[in-house]
């Protein structure tokens, strides 16, 4: 199975440098205040839905209704955890989300629940928008 390499999708790319630079504070003043804004456009590009769509009270009412707060929230406990090899979970869906050294991306962080809902259809608008270009590519 080929993998899509998370990385190299140009939102990603744009964002995880900007998360890179963020991480060592090296990210301009005017850069941080639009970091929020460039995650909720890449987020949407991405997933169709942003981080705030996948929060409990945000839900739509027919999701609410099928899980508890706690039981929502226990999709997204592989998140937190770590492993030896970043990529075992998400190997298993044909994805990388690996930098180039091996290590998770930045971008998990501001992706991760978006990305779980997507992949669970946990949300109904949620999808892997970039899943099809990739396979047409493949094609």
């Amino acid at each position: 199975m080929t993998l899509i390499v998370f990385r190299h999708l140009p939102a990603v790319a744009e964002l995880e440098e900007q998360l890179r630079l963020q991480s060592r504070g090296l990210l301009a003043e005017d850069e941080a205040e639009e970091l929020p804004h460039l995650i909720d456009d890449a987020s949407r590009e991405l997933f169709g839905i942003t981080a705030n769509d996948t929060f409990y009270p945000a839900l739509p009412e027919a999701v609410r209704a099928q899980y508890g707060r706690a039981e929502w929230e226990a999709h997204f406990e592989t998140l937190g955890q770590y492993a030896r090899d970043p990529n075992a979970h998400w190997r298993d869906f044909g994805l990388d989300l690996c930098c180039d050294e091996g290590r998770a991306l930045h971008c998990l962080d501001v992706f991760g629940r978006q990305l779980v809902c997507a992949l669970n259809d946990l949300h109904p608008q949620a999808v892997l928008t970039f899943a099809f270009c990739e396979i047409a590519r493949a094609a």
